[in-house]
């Protein structure tokens, strides 16, 4: 074979040619070993397209020459949708042309029964979900605590006969009808799922389960930078104003309930990494994700409004006094046992993100977490305590002196608070702690850095987006109809998500696509395929692309809906109308808390949007704008209409008079 790559060869389009241009793979959907063996080609591919040696590719990452080349080859095809295959060829045992069988060469050894009941569950999925759900507990399958295996097979071989499964067929056929294989079957499942399976075993195996490796977490040496961290959230010691307008467009000053700061400090020098303020009843998954955003990313100090207020220049966040600190990560983090911390969305982003180990600790057990707690001390006697507006630390405080009517009259509002809380971490990082021998936390961050030269991991490159951090995983089915002629679309809380693409993709239709959902704008979602394999940004129908909205705010939309509370048309933004509904509704409680949220969160805009999800926001703008446009003018007309009517009745009224 010539030495030329394959690449080189003529007739080739751009995007055959260039790794960049190729669809990207969600790799975290690839299950193992199929992942590693994954990552092995990409990185084979990249050495190739960058003219290393084959004989070096090989030995770096063992793929060997000819099966290098056949890789590349599947990388420059096209899919069926007319884009290159890109990534999405190096995925193991994925099929790139439809399969054929050959009856001619089809070999079978009918006194072996190896792999057929794995064929048999492939057959009835159904079958095999309800032996899962039996031996796991889950669904609400059946009434019995915990299923034997011999009860369970019982299940199995009565759901075989009710699909029509003879004698004369699999699992029948055989003597112990398949016993030895459920029995096989159900011992990897409970490996695959041990927290779920030593549940079977009592309530002492299930707790040991849960907190496996906890002493360990608890006792390790807390000398590096960024080794340990601990997170928690403390309820804000006062009241606070915000300005709101009216749905009559008067702007009036409203009281904030109380609401929650969140913090992540450094265990081994005391630094506050960063934080978040949630102004919900209950802080949610979404307020600790932005915690640990705020957290990681680098941070910009804010413009000061308060006359006296300053940043005091020894102080400061570590990753603004340190560049090299920018993007650092942590290794364990420790949380109470907040229902938020427990949600999926939280886990995933920690593991799969940072890449750090939680430690929850044991239920009804008290946690070691004095280093956070103390700091909240210092931060309501250093601040809050100290505002007129505090509700001190009780009922009984005296520095509790009508908070509400003191924020209400000196106009103490959110934004002050936001400058204030912002300062206070700022200097409170450069300020000497007795904790540490009255060092401050800044100058202790740098000894340990240049001394033990051990520095925090960080972030890697492809990982560092905003949006990464309020990412979560949903799956749902392609709905549409080639009776009705309605094209394809996703239906996700509550409303239509399209594309261009997707639309053109009937073959779609009743698969299942994996979502990722960023909770903190819902506009858009990118959409993969089953495989793994990138499929495209979609697109809220309507005017919910309009206005940035978080899942909390449509979650709420939906249920004042559902209960017919809330009306809105083709025409409305359903993020003004709801935000007009709290202010008319007078019993609504904690109004003017979520008013603010919904105008923080559509007044947030990240800096690192991707050009494609830009595009497509634009030109539902545009689109909503032609839309009104059109709306107008037909309105105008109808009014001239309705003139021209009255005019004539008029003349008609007058000659009848006369």
């Amino acid at each position: 074979m010539s030495r030329a790559r394959i690449y080189e060869k003529s007739g080739l389009e751009q995007e055959q040619i260039n790794p960049v241009h190729w669809p990207s793979v969600d790799e975290s959907s690839i299950k193992e070993p199929m992942r590693t063996n994954y990552i092995q080609r990409k990185k084979a591919v990249y050495m190739y397209f960058s003219r290393d040696r084959l004989e070096k590719i090989q030995e770096v990452t063992g793929v060997s020459p000819r099966n290098l080349r056949r890789l590349v080859q599947r990388c420059m095809q096209y899919d069926r949708d007319g884009v290159v295959l890109g990534f999405r060829g190096l995925i193991p045992q994925k099929n790139v042309k439809l399969y054929q069988l050959d009856v001619f060469n089809k070999k079978q050894n009918n006194d072996r029964k190896t792999g057929e009941f794995n064929r048999f569950l492939d057959i009835h999925p159904d079958i095999r979900e309800l032996i899962e759900d039996l031996y796991l507990g889950r669904k609400n399958r059946s009434l019995e605590p915990v299923m034997k295996v011999k009860h369970v097979h019982k299940r199995f071989i009565e759901e075989c006969r009710l699909k029509g499964v003879t004698y004369s067929d699999y699992p029948l056929n055989t003597e112990w009808m398949g016993y030895k294989a459920v029995q096989r079957y159900l011992k990897q499942l409970a490996l695959q799922n041990f927290r779920k399976s030593v549940a079977r075993h009592g309530n002492d195996a299930m707790q040991k389960a849960r907190h496996v490796g906890e002493e360990t977490q608890n006792h390790i040496s807390k000398l590096f930078p960024f080794q340990e961290v601990q997170f928690d959230a403390h309820r804000i010691d006062g009241f606070f104003a915000v300005d709101l307008t009216t749905p009559d467009g008067d702007l009036v000053t409203k009281l904030l309930e109380r609401f929650w700061i969140l913090t992540i400090i450094d265990v081994a020098t005391r630094n506050i990494l960063g934080y978040s303020i949630s102004l919900s009843k209950e802080y949610s998954a979404s307020d600790v994700m932005h915690c640990v955003r705020n957290s990681v990313m680098p941070h910009k100090q804010l413009e000061l409004t308060i006359l006296g207020l300053s940043y005091h220049s020894v102080g400061g966040f570590p990753s603004e006094k340190f560049p090299e600190l920018t993007w650092a990560v942590w290794d364990v983090i420790c949380l109470d046992n907040a229902k938020s911390h427990y949600a999926n969305m939280v886990k995933d982003r920690l593991d799969n993100l940072i890449g750090c180990f939680m430690n929850l600790g044991p239920v009804a057990l008290p946690m070691r977490r004095g280093i956070i707690e103390r700091f909240f001390k210092t931060l309501e006697e250093n601040g809050f305590h100290r505002l007129p507006n505090t509700t001190g630390s009780g009922p009984n405080d005296p520095r509790r002196n009508n908070p509400e009517e003191k924020a209400l009259r000196l106009n103490i509002t959110y934004d002050h608070l936001k400058q204030l809380i912002d300062v206070l971490i700022s200097n409170y990082n450069g300020t000497p702690h007795g904790g540490i021998y009255h060092q401050t936390p800044l100058e202790l961050l740098e000894k340990r850095m240049t001394t033990t030269g051990l520095m925090p991991r960080r972030l890697e490159e492809a990982k560092r987006s905003e949006l990464l951090f309020m990412q979560t995983t949903q799956k749902r089915t392609v709905r549409g109809s080639l009776k009705s002629g309605k094209k394809p679309y996703i239906q996700f809380e509550g409303v239509e998500y399209r594309s261009e693409r997707l639309a053109n993709s009937a073959y779609l239709l009743n698969t299942e696509l994996v979502l990722h959902v960023n909770v903190d704008d819902l506009r858009t979602l990118k959409a993969f395929l089953p495989d793994g394999s990138e499929f495209g940004y979609l697109t809220a129908a309507g005017r919910w692309s309009l206005t940035a909205h978080s899942l909390q705010t449509r979650k709420a939309i939906n249920s004042l809906v559902q209960r017919k509370l809330l009306h809105y048309t083709t025409w409305d933004d359903p993020i003004f109308i709801y935000t007009d509904y709290l202010m008319r509704t007078k019993k609504s409680r904690n109004m003017t808390n979520k008013i603010t949220q919904v105008h923080e969160v559509s007044k947030y805009e990240p800096s690192n949007l991707p050009l494609e999800q830009t595009q497509l926001l634009e030109e539902s703008h545009r689109h909503s704008k032609l839309l009104d446009n059109a709306r107008e003018e037909q309105l105008k007309r109808e009014k001239i209409n309705e003139m021209d009517v009255y005019d004539q009745l008029l003349k008609q009224f007058k000659t009848k008079s006369l």
